[in-house]
């Protein structure tokens, strides 16, 4: 072959990869994003199976969190058996987000704690035997929880030079797995504002499961709120105990608003028994008594108590939503919230503080109320004249800041100050699905 020929070969070849390489390289981001998705979908699974785990209840005083922490040891023996558990095939959806399902046989995690024990417990509190009652308490036979994870847009920085060259692009016969679909608009925020939106939705549950709990009658004149309050110590193990709450089926997109909701559930045994210990161990009063709690076992009915949290992207992911043709508002990503103040004139005494707390509650409610009627979904609109179009949209919207979160009273000087806050979220869900019904009645 002469030079001439052996040049028009070369510039031959050049010119089929300028053709072939952007769709090689197009195949080449696409697998490595699904293989990076995977690989955060599995430690996010890794993370919620490992709550559920560290909250299992070992004896009626004890838990696997507690346990752990009798040794550096202890602790490794229980994170590598978290991490050496079965995970499922993935699952894509659309925009490339990842799930994985991850579970754990409840023998299994006996026996590993049993190992534990005979290799390094030096203390006296547990026994052998006691890890059978795991069964009881758990009362079921798999653990399980699903990770969500994102891909990235690109290669990871800092790559070695040339490092690209060793990726391997994707075989010829290859073929996607089914993906998932998605909603147009959560297309438009993308999947790492999807992702945060769920998380937010799991905290927001969390911390309903939270608020019911403090919220239990133990008996006619004491709420666990006020026994609760009494130390910080048992706020911090109340918050533990909702730590280890399951997820309940997979999150739930509002297809026609950045709304995520997740739903959140944790054994009504297991909330009882906690509030117990934290009796034992804390409470120093006299309003409320064991038999009090024991007798909580039959006023609650259901075996479990559940919450659904909302959730929505962070702001800068709504802005591009609303770049993108969708009628948002600025404020659905943040938070509404008033201070109220209350007072009475026996409020040194329990009962007037009781009194004064309520005072500035309905306080912050009506302020609540007056920012929620005040709100501008347009440059025209504001929800106050939506709202007063139909009564109903006024009553749901009443009921939303009904269910708002009321945070710990704080008195100085004689007055009681309270702090009550909404997700603009809810109130969005409402006013949105009130201006779809309009629109089809229209």
């Amino acid at each position: 072959m002469n030079i001439r020929s052996r040049g028009t070969s070369v510039l031959a070849t050049l010119l089929a990869l300028a053709v072939v390489c952007p769709a090689w390289a197009q195949s080449v981001t696409d697998a490595q994003n699904k293989l990076l998705a995977k690989r955060a979908a599995e430690a996010d699974a890794f993370r919620k199976l490992a709550e559920a785990v560290y909250g299992v209840q070992i004896t009626s005083d004890t838990y696997v969190r507690d346990f752990i922490t009798e040794s550096d040891q202890i602790r490794s023996y229980v994170d590598t058996f978290v991490k050496g558990v079965r995970l499922g095939p993935p699952r894509y959806y659309e925009d490339g987000v990842c799930e994985v399902d991850a579970e754990v046989t409840v023998a299994k995690l006996i026996t590993t704690l049993e190992e534990a024990y005979n290799a390094h417990y030096k203390g006296d509190d547990i026994k052998i035997t006691d890890f059978q009652h795991i069964k009881e308490t758990v009362q079921k036979d798999v653990i399980r929880a699903t990770g969500m994870g994102a891909p990235r847009p690109e290669l990871p920085p800092d790559l070695p030079e040339g490092a690209e060259e060793f990726i391997e692009p994707v075989p010829p016969t290859y073929s996607p797995p089914p993906t998932i679909p998605v909603p147009g608009i959560w297309k438009a925020v993308g999947p790492q504002g999807r992702l945060m939106a769920i998380r937010a939705a799991r905290v927001d549950a969390q911390r309903q499961l939270l608020e019911r709990i403090k919220g239990l009658r133990l008996n006619s004149n004491t709420l666990v709120r006020d026994f609760i309050t009494e130390y910080d110590e048992i706020m911090t193990q109340a918050q533990g105990l909702v730590i280890g709450a399951n997820e309940v089926g997979r999150p739930f997109l509002h297809d026609d608003e950045l709304i995520a909701e997740v739903t959140m559930e944790v054994p009504v045994e297991k909330v009882i028994t906690k509030i117990n210990e934290l009796h034992n161990s804390y409470y120093r009063g006299d309003e409320v008594s064991s038999t009090d709690i024991v007798k909580l076992r039959q006023t609650v009915k259901r075996k479990t108590f559940r919450a659904t949290g909302s959730g929505v992207p962070p702001h800068k992911f709504v802005q591009e939503a609303r770049s993108k043709g969708f009628d948002i508002p600025d404020w659905i990503s943040t938070r509404i919230e008033a201070v109220g103040e209350g007072t009475d004139p026996a409020i040194d005494t329990a009962q007037g503080k009781l009194k004064a707390r309520r005072a500035a509650e309905l306080d912050a409610m009506r302020k609540l109320a007056e920012q929620i009627y005040g709100l501008r979904i347009s440059s025209t609109t504001s929800v106050r004249d939506f709202v007063t179009e139909y009564d109903e949209i006024a009553t749901q919207v009443s009921g939303v800041i009904s269910g708002a979160v009321t945070g710990d009273p704080i008195y100085t000087g004689g007055v009681a100050r309270v702090t009550v806050s909404i997700p603009a979220a809810d109130v969005w869900r409402v006013v949105h699905q009130q201006m779809l019904i309009i629109e089809r009645r229209g």
